[in-house]
């Protein structure tokens, strides 16, 4: 059993033998929270730093933000078979993605900003009774492939690098560099549960494998270059983004592409289909700004 949070809706489930279920003053909790002045437009910001002076009780603030904070739990995770400490975490973070908010058993797990509204990490919404799916999907995951090839691990990573590159106050090349090491990520550990031959780059071939539509700049132009490659070799071997030194250009200026808004909605696509989520969703276009429906029924 493990509290996590920060939810702000009380959740239960009962699958048999998962439950989740809301803390007893969850209400007390939430107004708590979504009363800060640090929430802003869904968003809770990381406090600023305070220091304790020498000799004295005073915790005077810094005019930096701590960068890492907490939040109060919310609600509880029953699992008795649970194998490890690790397999109720893993559970966790799938609720995390398939819910589009930071959820975590740990303390101080949050980085810079987190969602305090639900849904705004992904662009989709469930339907149906797809939570309770959710967790009957993570779990067979994880029978699936306990101990081998990081599989768990390598689906938390691809997620973390997913939410990372939501922060509002993110640059645009900040959120390029974290999206396109959660593509990675997922390539990774795509390529250890498929056994089809690779004959073509990273991202066409998981677009291939999962049936997702492939993006406009993933695909391989006429002399044989691809764009989202051809930007990530850029920023991270020349510390160039478009040509120029980080946060000096932008990508899509007067064309009316939102890459990194692309590349979140592939991730989330590939990670439905990576845990094992047969649904219509994972086939729709990336650059649709809506909010799709998904069903994992």
């Amino acid at each position: 059993m493990k509290e996590f949070g920060f939810y702000p809706e009380p959740i239960e489930i009962d699958t048999k033998p998962i439950k989740v279920r809301p803390l007893r003053e969850h209400e007390t909790i939430v107004k708590q929270v979504l009363g800060c002045d640090r929430v802003h437009d869904g968003w809770m910001y990381a406090p600023l730093q305070g220091v304790q002076t020498l000799g004295s009780d005073h915790v005077a603030e810094r005019p930096y933000s701590a960068r890492v904070f907490d939040l109060p739990k919310t609600h509880i995770i029953e699992y008795a078979n649970a194998a490890s400490d690790e397999h109720l975490d893993f559970l966790v973070w799938v609720l995390s993605f398939f819910l589009g908010i930071r959820l975590s058993t740990n303390e101080a797990a949050y980085l810079d900003a987190t969602p305090v509204k639900a849904g705004k990490l992904v662009d989709f919404v469930l339907v149906a009774d797809s939570l309770v799916r959710a967790i009957e999907l993570a779990e067979a995951f994880w029978v699936a492939n306990n101990g081998r090839n990081k599989a768990a691990n390598r689906f938390i990573a691809a997620l973390h690098a997913l939410f990372l590159g939501q922060n509002p106050q993110g640059l645009q090349f900040e959120r390029f560099i974290y999206l396109y090491t959660a593509i990675d990520a997922c390539f990774a550990l795509a390529k250890s549960l498929k056994r089809s031959k690779i004959d073509c780059h990273r991202i066409a071939w998981m677009c291939r494998e999962f049936g997702l539509e492939l993006p406009d700049w993933a695909t391989r132009s006429e002399d044989g270059g691809v764009e989202v490659s051809a930007i990530r070799n850029n920023a991270l071997h020349e510390a160039l983004f478009m040509d120029a030194p980080f946060g000096f250009a932008l990508h899509g200026e007067g064309k009316h592409v939102n890459i990194t808004h692309e590349m979140s909605a592939l991730v989330c696509r590939l990670l439905v289909a990576l845990i094992g989520g047969e649904a219509k969703y994972v086939g729709t276009p990336v650059n649709s700004m809506q909010r799709i429906g998904l069903n994992l029924r």
